[in-house]
């Protein structure tokens, strides 16, 4: 062989080489997602070793914690599988801890921080290695309504409509103190179609966050001199009894948020319940859903009316993590990329980021930019109170 043919021979063999190493680096490259630890396990980009973390959290959250999107970006970047069970805020921060022992539960995930201030008063937090709990969701509590009895409440000045088609509920003291609780029906409101006293539907407040948060506002309105503080113990003693009595008035209620929200919608909206206080969330995930309906779309917008007390509360959503596993579910869900998801797609405000829930991403929705809120009460009133729902001990 020549000299000149063993030059371009050798000079083949190494372009081929350097072909080989470098598609070899991209490969590796390519499985930066889902390499193997140390003890060769796998791990997600983080380079944490992968781990399943068992969630008993509100029901709201069930359809996001199941969306593909959110898994991959657990799974791929933190090296999370998630294992969600839906189960009511004050149900599950309820547990004792042998049974949420018994369940292999690695972190409650509540609707609200009174849920979260009931853990802690009731449970000892250094049982739990690494407790650790963040808010990480937001979604306020709102009214939901019919053009009827939105026409109605406005005309009696409780209910103020502002630009862009918004409705704030401008008078809820009124309208708790004048109205609900003096059981003035419809009718009186020049609401004729609309049977029945005026009153205030949720879900069980025994069980469900949103109807417990609407309690909770209730009691501001009813116990407390000045809305936008909540009541003190001796404050909330006065009141209990009168929400005792509207709580009774309501019959079987929701057990779930996501279940009772449907049933107001498939059994009528207004024709069902002229009232419904349910999360703003809610309203916006069945948009996103009917976003290739136009029927269904339309039906929505024509049947429901978004109301925002004035004040209202945050329903925060803090994950509780009971273990190490869990604290890492707590910065993975500060992600921005299920953030935005969480927003875009299920209404969940950001728990963590300023600025990234516009309004303006639901064009078709009246929704509220800034709201007026007040303080959920603490944990001693908060405890008060579902003693008197759950127990009748109202005094």
């Amino acid at each position: 062989m020549s000299p000149g043919l063993r030059r371009v021979l050798a000079l083949g063999v190494t372009a081929v080489l350097v072909v080989v190493v470098f598609i070899a680096g991209i490969k590796l490259l390519g499985r930066s997602t889902s390499s193997t630890s140390a003890d060769g396990g796998a791990t997600g980009a983080s380079g944490a070793p992968a781990a399943t973390v068992t969630c008993i959290g509100g029901s709201e959250k069930t359809s996001l914690m199941a969306d593909p999107r959110v898994k991959k970006i657990l799974a791929d970047t933190y090296g999370l599988t998630v294992s969600f069970s839906p189960m009511g805020s004050y149900d599950q921060v309820s547990l004792p801890d042998a049974e949420l022992k018994a369940r292999g539960a690695d972190c409650l995930w509540p609707s609200s921080v009174s849920a979260q201030y009931v853990f802690e008063a009731t449970h000892k937090t250094s049982a739990y290695p690494g407790y650790r709990a963040q808010t990480v969701l937001q979604s306020p509590e709102v009214v939901y309504a019919g053009p009827t009895g939105t026409a109605a409440l406005v005309k009696a000045g409780i209910v103020a409509q502002r630009s862009n088609g918004r409705y704030f509920i401008v008078d809820l003291k009124k309208l708790m103190t004048d109205v609900i609780d003096k059981g003035v029906a419809w009718d009186k409101l020049g609401a004729a179609d609309l049977s029945g006293p005026v009153q205030i539907s949720s879900t069980d407040p025994a069980k469900s966050n949103s109807g417990f948060t609407l309690y909770q506002l209730m009691l501001t309105m009813l116990a407390s001199p000045n809305v936008y503080q909540a009541p003190d113990v001796t404050q909330a003693k006065v009141a209990l009894p009168q929400l005792r009595a509207i709580y009774d008035k309501q019959g079987l209620q929701a057990r779930s948020s996501d279940a009772g929200f449907d049933q107001w919608l498939l059994q009528g909206a207004e024709a069902h319940a002229p009232l419904y206080a349910g999360y703003e969330s809610q309203i916006i995930q069945k948009t996103v859903q009917y976003a290739t309906n136009a029927a269904a779309k339309a039906l929505l917008a024509q049947q429901v009316r978004i109301l925002y007390p004035e004040p209202t509360i945050y329903s925060d959503h803090p994950v509780i993590a009971l273990d190490a596993a869990a604290a890492r579910f707590v910065d993975a869900m500060q992600d921005h990329d299920i953030q935005k998801i969480a927003w875009t797609t299920y209404g969940f405000r950001s728990g963590t980021e300023i600025g990234l829930n516009d309004v303006a991403t639901f064009p078709g929705l009246p929704l509220a930019q800034q709201l007026k809120t007040t303080t959920p009460p603490n944990a001693a009133v908060t405890q008060l109170l579902l003693s008197c729902i759950r127990d009748n001990t109202c005094s």
